[in-house]
């Protein structure tokens, strides 16, 4: 089963599932269903007034920012706003183009040269969905569980980190709005009042853009660059230099085309969920200043430089440059060319060695989380990550010390077909263990398996064994040619959220009008 353009229906899939809502700033809005016969006429609502941002809406927005560009060439350009790594294809461009405003007409934020931009998407839990139709079966033991069950407890989040909104099974769904500040503030206020009303707001959470760092999360690391490449919607992009390789089936994130659940019938959702995903939202906390003390005295250990031992670690320099193929130094910091800058840092076309870590550790995030050739389903496990940065810069003084001061971090947001396959499969399989990828302790040093994803891997509750009270990551000193342990505690704090079915734009008109 084949998968082209004309497969898909842009106006019926949420934009944010593809190819992405763009954001400075964005604003989750989660939300209670006290009566389900009242909130379907204004769920109705919400998608008759065209509140619901969809995909054609969503690469709209990209073209109108290209227009805006084109115009202005020779003038000094922003960063990119977060979310904005697809690359338009020229088709696009030219499908779009012509029926925009002319660039000087195309709004503009407030006190900002950026387009405005405020746009919403909404998803429900299982609980939510079923207050508004029990009849809709999910097939998804993850999602019907829902977050803390699935991770709290069965997993290794912990219950003093959570956010009491999350434990409070108070949560049915969330409208998450994102763009330019001030719009987003205005359109978040607007649907509270007039829509979803002040009562049955259950907690808010923002995200925004790093100032300064744009697309950098807060351990510094170009964020987002190894997206998948769906097959019919991002053929001619992934025909460009350094794109990855691997086409991503359709179905692994949208319900009902090719390669949800490998295509087996018994497996794959009803008729009702195509177009839809499963987002799961996590606000993760960051431990910036003990992680940069952390490389700082491990690095010497292993004849390395802070930023050689981080890049290791991640996967990737700072810039985004994978460190598997520029080892020793960052390329894209002593490369003048923007263009080529660009094309170093979103360099996606990497193979690992199956039997070495001379360059890039086996534990490093980019190899646990998308471990390419070391599995044989290449794009069964993928997920399309849409998350973005919250909270304060570090001042001088935290700067300086060893802890954290303020709360700051990531809220991941991600969407696929299959919790089993995708979130929670990635977590509990790949990024936890120490053993994956497995049979590699004779190419680590023969004595201790690769170790947990060195990023955010999380420790276990209750260890017994003295050598699971702290992760590790094994990595290659080149100087004294060998293989070395590091062991470390957790750097992120899981501090809650939930996992939300986003459905089309046609089940939403349905639900809304069953009431």
């Amino acid at each position: 089963m084949g998968s082209t353009a004309a497969s898909f229906d842009l106006d019926n899939i949420q934009g944010d599932i593809w190819p992405g809502l763009l954001k400075r700033y964005q604003k989750f809005i989660f939300f209670t269903i006290d009566n389900a016969t009242t909130f379907k006429p204004m769920l109705k609502r919400l998608v008759d007034d065209e509140v619901i941002t969809t995909a054609n809406d969503a690469l709209k927005d990209r073209v109108a920012i290209s227009k805006v560009a084109q115009a202005q060439k020779g003038k000094p350009s922003k960063p990119g706003i977060v979310g904005s790594f697809l690359s338009l294809t020229e088709t696009t461009i030219k499908s779009i183009h012509d029926l925009l405003p002319e660039h000087d007409h195309i709004q503009r934020a407030q006190g900002s040269s950026d387009i405005a931009l405020a746009r919403s998407n909404i998803a429900f839990t299982n609980k939510g969905m079923a207050k508004l139709n029990k009849d809709l079966l999910f097939k998804d033991d993850p999602f019907l569980k829902g977050m803390y069950a699935d991770l709290h407890g069965e997993g290794r989040d912990r219950e003093e980190q959570w956010l009491s909104a999350f434990k409070s099974d108070s949560v049915d769904g969330v409208i998450h709005i994102a763009g330019t500040k001030h719009e987003v503030e205005e359109k978040a206020k607007h649907l509270v009042e007039s829509y979803l009303g002040q009562k049955s707001i259950v907690t808010t959470i923002e995200g925004k853009e790093r100032c300064g760092a744009e697309g950098h999360e807060h351990f510094g690391y170009l964020d987002g660059v190894s997206q998948p490449l769906l097959k019919g919607l991002d053929d001619e992009a992934a025909a460009k230099p350094g794109a990855i390789p691997q086409r991503t089936r359709p179905g692994i994130i949208l319900f009902g085309h090719d390669g949800e659940m490998d295509n087996e019938p018994r497996l794959m959702h009803p008729p009702w969920a195509k177009d839809g995903s499963i987002m799961v939202f996590r606000k993760i906390k960051q431990l910036v200043p003990e992680f940069d003390r952390f490389l700082e005295a491990e690095a010497p250990k292993l004849h390395l430089t802070a930023d050689q031992l981080g890049a290791r670690i991640v996967g990737r320099w700072k810039s985004g440059a994978p460190v598997q193929l520029h080892p020793w130094e960052d390329p894209v910091a002593k490369e003048t060319d923007p263009a080529k800058k660009k094309e170093l840092a979103t360099w996606n076309n990497i193979e690992y060695p199956t039997q070495d870590q001379f360059n890039c550790p086996f534990a490093s995030h980019m190899r646990k989380t998308k471990p390419r050739s070391v599995i044989d389903n290449d794009d069964k496990f993928d997920i399309m990550r849409r998350g973005i940065p919250y909270g304060e810069e570090m001042d001088v003084d935290e700067k300086k010390g060893t802890k954290s001061q303020k709360d700051r971090g990531l809220l991941f947001v991600c969407y696929q077909t299959s919790l089993s396959n995708g979130f929670q499969f990635i977590k509990n399989r790949w990024i936890n263990p120490d053993t994956f990828p497995a049979g590699k302790k004779k190419f680590t040093g023969g004595k201790y398996p690769p170790g947990q994803d060195a990023l955010i891997g999380q420790s276990l509750k209750n260890p017994i064994d003295e050598d699971d009270k702290l992760l590790h990551i094994m990595v290659y000193d080149d100087h004294d040619k060998e293989h070395k342990r590091i062991t470390f505690d957790p750097w992120i704090e899981a501090q809650g959220g939930d996992y939300f079915f986003t459905p089309s734009l046609d089940l939403l008109r349905k639900l809304g009008a069953s009431a």
